[in-house]
Formats: structure tokens, sequence, C-alpha cells
């Protein structure tokens, strides 16, 4: 009884120890107002969508020491609360957001992590722009998993590994995922969990004045997952993007390609995407970003008749607490369909606390 006795009491303690560590809390809020106007001869021509939307998130984050091999540790999660989401769609919206707990050798410059959506990863297109064009554009109107790379694989939780690699200035990071449809269920389990989905993984290397050469950005990301019962074919992501940045000008491009994206079940279809950006800092307070670029769709082994194609100007403006975004993007083409474009104008209203 003794013994157990002494068990117990040590693993209350470890618990309540967490108390001592620091812990901060902020959050961040963003209003957007797009328009978007669809045009052509394909089934939306002549349709139009306005609408004022709005994304709001809190962050709870904890760090401290750990009591073994001067081993440091952080913990947190976020609470995100999308606009426009239905009972089941805002559950998993709000607790799928930065979910983590690191255990960080600093000396090593190593973290291991578990969680979700929190190790760097191959989400939004990696150009350095006012806004990012995929956000502004919205998934609506892109068809291309420019969206969700591949197998999305930080979408789920898992286990990963990040690693400084010295004076490259890059960190490479490795995800796996056990199961690429688990959000994360409930600590005791249940038979909903139970769906047969396969494993996922991402691996990828990111940095910024890289290789000792300032103003040079590098990302590279691959990601892939098995196909499930009933599917035909696996998921596979790869992206590559490279920034460089002289004096007020940044030059951007990316390459990223998806075979079969995770919403796809039954037919391959590949996107190869790529886009280009320049952006020019007018001063402190104003910037400006023009992005172009294209997606060649393959359905099966058939190319479709066009080419998704992107044309965005981008005016960025701070207001010190406050930033104010305006975007003028134009898709032509989308999903491959001939006379099949849209006109979208943003304007996103942004600020943290």
């Amino acid at each position: 009884m003794k013994k157990t006795l002494l068990v117990t009491s040590a693993l209350a303690g470890l618990v309540a120890s967490s108390a001592v560590a620091q812990t901060t809390v902020s959050g961040s809020l963003d209003i957007i107002s797009r328009n978007t106007a669809y045009s052509g001869t394909a089934a939306n021509a002549m349709k139009s969508d306005s609408f004022l939307g709005r994304e709001s998130q809190i962050n709870v984050q904890n760090k401290g020491k750990l009591n073994i091999g001067g081993l440091e540790y952080a913990a947190g999660f976020s609470l995100e609360f999308d606009g426009g989401k239905d009972v089941a769609e805002t559950v998993g919206s709000t607790s799928n957001e930065n979910l983590y707990i690191d255990f960080i050798n600093p000396s090593s410059a190593t973290t291991l992590t578990v969680g979700i959506d929190h190790i760097q990863n191959s989400k939004n297109t990696g150009l350095k722009t006012v806004t990012d064009f995929i956000d502004d554009v919205g998934g609506k109107v892109i068809s291309s998993n420019l969206v969700d790379l591949g197998a999305k694989t930080k979408e789920y939780m898992g286990v990963g590994i990040t690693q400084g690699l010295g004076a490259s200035n890059l960190t490479a990071s490795y995800l796996y995922v056990p199961n690429a449809t688990n959000m994360g269920g409930g600590d005791t389990g249940s038979a909903s969990e139970d769906s047969g989905s396969n494993s996922a993984y991402e691996y990828g290397v990111k940095g910024d004045n890289v290789f000792g050469v300032k103003g040079l950005a590098l990302e590279y990301w691959k990601n892939h997952r098995d196909k499930n019962a009933g599917d035909s074919y696996d998921s596979n992501g790869r992206k590559y993007a490279v920034n460089y940045t002289y004096g007020d000008f940044t030059l951007g491009a990316i390459d990223a390609k998806s075979d079969n994206g995770t919403y796809v079940t039954n037919t391959n279809v590949v996107n190869d995407t790529r886009l280009y950006s320049l952006s020019y800092a007018v001063n402190k307070e104003l910037s400006l970003s023009a992005i172009t670029g294209k997606t060649e769709i393959t359905n099966t082994g058939t190319r479709t008749a066009e080419d998704e194609s992107y044309k965005a100007l981008q005016v960025g403006y701070n207001l010190g607490p406050v930033g104010v975004a305006a975007a003028y993007s134009k898709v032509s083409d989308i999903a491959g369909t001939a006379n099949n474009d849209a006109e979208q104008l943003s304007i996103r209203l942004s600020t943290k606390f």
C-alpha cells in the first residue's frame, strides 16, 4: 500500500508542477469582405456572391523546463471560430487548431512534438506576398489541390520531429499520422474512431537566409497517404518554393503537385501548379504584390481542355494595431473547364491581441 501511495503522489505532483511554468494567452481576429463574379459559358456563368466573413482565434500556450537532462517543453492549444459553419464543422474547426506538447533539446535544436496543426508544414502557397493567395481566393474558386496539398497530413493527430540544421539556417521536419482521418477523438476512445483509414506522413525543410545568403528563403515538402479500402489510388503531394528579397523587392516561385488529393477517391486527378510573385515594400506601411500562374489538371491520364490560370494584385497597409489588405484576383478555366471564369475583390482587416 505504501508503494502505491508513493507512485500516486508522484504522478499528482507531476501534473501540479505545470503551474510554475510560463503561460500566455493571445489571439487574432480577421474580418473579410469578398465579392465574386462568375462569367463565361459554364454552369456558373452570370452568378455572383458577396459576403462578410470572419475568423477569430484564442491561443493558450505554456512553456518551461523539464526536470531531466536540461530539456525544455512547450504545450498549447487554440480555439478557432470560423463563420459560416454548420454544427459538425464548428466542433471540428474549433478544436483542431495548433494543439501540441513539445519536448525540446536546446543543445541539439531537436524538438519532438505530439499533436495536430502545429509542426511546420506545406499549408499555404509558400510565396512571400501581402496576403496568401489561397486564403484570399478561397477553396470554392480554386479547384486545384493548392488548398490542401496531397495527403493534407498536418490536419490530423500525429507525432513529429523537427531538427535545426545549423549554419544552413534550414529546419527539417517529419510528421507521422497513424490515422489520416482522425482529428482527435476522446481520450478514452470510441467505436466511431475505428475508421479504417490508413496512415500518412509529411517531411520537408524550410528556412530564411539559407546557406548564408541574405534574403534567400527555401521550402521543400513531400507527403503521402496510402489508399483506404474502397479507394483506387494513394494520395501524394510535393512542393518546392523559393523567395528572394533584395532591398525592397521580393521575387517568389512555387512548383506544387498533388496526385489524387485527400478528397478524391475513385479518379486519379493530378494537379501540377506553378505560381510566380513579385512584391514591393513601398515603405514601412505600404506593400504591393502581383501573382500569376496556372495549374495543369490531368484526370485518369487525360489532360483537361484548359489549364486553370490565376492573376492577382494585392495591396497591404499597416495601421499599427490593424492591418488592411485588398486583393483583386482572376481565375480562368476553373477545374480545367473552358470559359468557366471568376473575378474576385476582397478586403481583409486583421488584428492581434
